[in-house]
């Protein structure tokens, strides 16, 4: 299966069926390295500090299927802040 099969098969569906069939291919899960990750709540490592579940298929989702990375005016062009920096549109309290 190809990812661009997916969006095929799909286009007149939801946005969430895309989704799930993107988040449960076999090719997602070779890419990213969520075999074998585990919730905080389940897992600890041996020096009895928690452990942090891998953040990598959150982010993936977040970039490339739904808000990217920077935020944007209607127009397409990079929202500023104050200082003239872009502004994020999530950070890792987001994604965890």
């Amino acid at each position: 299966m190809y990812y661009y099969d997916i969006f095929v098969r799909h286009a007149f569906h939801s946005y969430g069926n895309i989704l799930r069939e993107v988040a449960f291919g076999i090719k997602m899960g070779q890419q990213l390295t969520f075999v074998g990750s585990k919730s905080v709540r389940t897992d600890f490592d041996k020096s009895g500090r928690v452990r942090f579940p891998d953040e990598n298929f959150a982010r993936e989702v977040m970039q490339l299927h739904t808000i990217g990375l920077v935020d944007l005016n209607i127009d397409g062009t990079p929202k500023r802040g104050r200082w003239g920096n872009k502004i994020s549109t999530y950070g890792t309290r987001d994604i965890l």
